[in-house]
């Protein structure tokens, strides 16, 4: 009997400058080896979902690379906050024709239209707010750029997008996340890519697909409307080792270990410890790489060190309460190498032990715990 191939899904959601992360996590399912069937997008999910029709991960990386806000709205090159509102209280909203001339650039129609990878993106009507799932098949000749265009329409910061006579506005206030969409064309596994950004998704849902795999940064990726190169190049970093994580290829929550580097609760510590003394989360560590990084970025604070340490012995002596105002301490690497040496001394009988201080500290005293386990104060 003839196996039936699965139909494997790749979603990518809304999030404007965001989307550098899709393109960092379609390069690591590519290097996987993940063959994807189907593309569905919402907004930057779906410029970066013809690119992933087109079968273009070249170009998708070299656009992310080179792009710039000026390059999308009609503001000049290295403008201030202050030039977009005037171009969006002026013009009521932003112009892109700079991303068309963009899309008209990067993207092959014919070639998408050809493509064995299906495509759809979501738009939605500016005057009904009716939502509109359209495929690839379903758009007329040389109006598969008209409708990416209209996706990306985020109204009121640029204006609606017209096709036909009707103006279509962002897909992401209907379905930022159109997982259901690839489901309904037949989609078996899905991978969907999320953004954290503005627009309606159902996570309740999403938690009922056994078949999808999310993806999703723990990370801020910043705000959705400026186009740097520098943060696109950082985000699509994060975009392929969160990918990697989620595949078990590396170790991980925040930052990124190579596989088998520390256990699942040493693991933990030094995500915290990693966070917290804010070690660059673009790498990848090995055990060594990792310590001598720490141990580095702990040097800056050596001698603020026994200041914290008398703040600290006199918050511990005061009680449990005084402790919660730990919380609000602003320079949280000097509480965490004065809890360090409170647990390296006292042990067991450390305040730090007890689950009040575990509540309103965890991170630090996570950290804390790694940095004694592998003496580095």
């Amino acid at each position: 009997m003839k196996k039936i191939a699965k139909k494997t899904a790749l979603v990518l959601s809304g999030g404007g400058s965001r989307g550098a992360y899709e393109a960092g996590a379609w390069q690591a399912l590519t290097e996987l080896g993940i063959e994807i069937d189907l593309v569905t997008g919402t907004s930057v999910g779906a410029i970066n979902g013809a690119m992933v029709a087109q079968q273009d991960l070249e170009n998708t990386v070299k656009l992310w690379k080179e792009i710039e806000t000026h390059m999308i709205f009609d503001v000049p090159e290295g403008f201030k906050m202050q030039d977009y509102a005037k171009e969006f209280v002026k013009n009521k909203g932003a112009s892109t024709t700079g991303l068309k001339k963009l899309m008209e650039k990067y993207y092959d129609e014919e070639r998408i239209r050809k493509s064995p990878v299906d495509f759809g993106v979501v738009v939605v009507e500016k005057d009904t707010l009716k939502p509109h799932y359209v495929f690839k098949d379903q758009m007329k000749p040389g109006q598969l750029i008209d409708y990416v265009m209209a996706s990306a329409s985020i109204f009121p910061a640029v204006h609606s997008y017209e096709i036909d006579g009707v103006e279509y506005i962002d897909g992401g206030y209907a379905d930022v996340m159109p997982v259901k969409m690839a489901l309904d064309r037949g989609a078996d596994e899905v991978i969907a890519v999320y953004l954290n950004a503005l627009g309606l998704v159902d996570r309740k849902s999403l938690s009922k697909i056994s078949n999808l795999t999310l993806i999703e940064s723990r990370w801020d990726l910043g705000a959705t409307l400026i186009f740097d190169t520098q943060h696109a190049r950082r985000i699509m970093r994060l975009g392929y080792l969160d990918t990697m994580k989620v595949y078990e290829v590396f170790d991980g929550d925040y930052y990124t270990f190579a596989r088998g580097t520390f256990d699942k609760t040493t693991l933990k510590c030094a995500d915290a410890a990693a966070k917290l003394f804010e070690l660059d989360p673009c790498l990848i560590y090995t055990k060594d790489h990792f310590l001598r990084s720490l141990r580095n970025a702990m040097e800056t604070c050596d001698e603020a060190l026994d200041k914290s340490l008398d703040c600290l012995m006199l918050h511990e002596c005061s009680g449990m309460d005084a402790i919660r105002e730990l919380k609000n301490v602003a320079n949280k690497k000097l509480l965490t190498l004065a809890i360090s040496e409170n647990l390296k001394e006292k042990g067991a009988d450390s305040i730090f032990t007890h689950r009040t201080a575990l509540r309103i500290v965890p991170d630090c005293i996570a950290a804390a715990r790694f940095i004694n386990k592998y003496g580095l104060l």
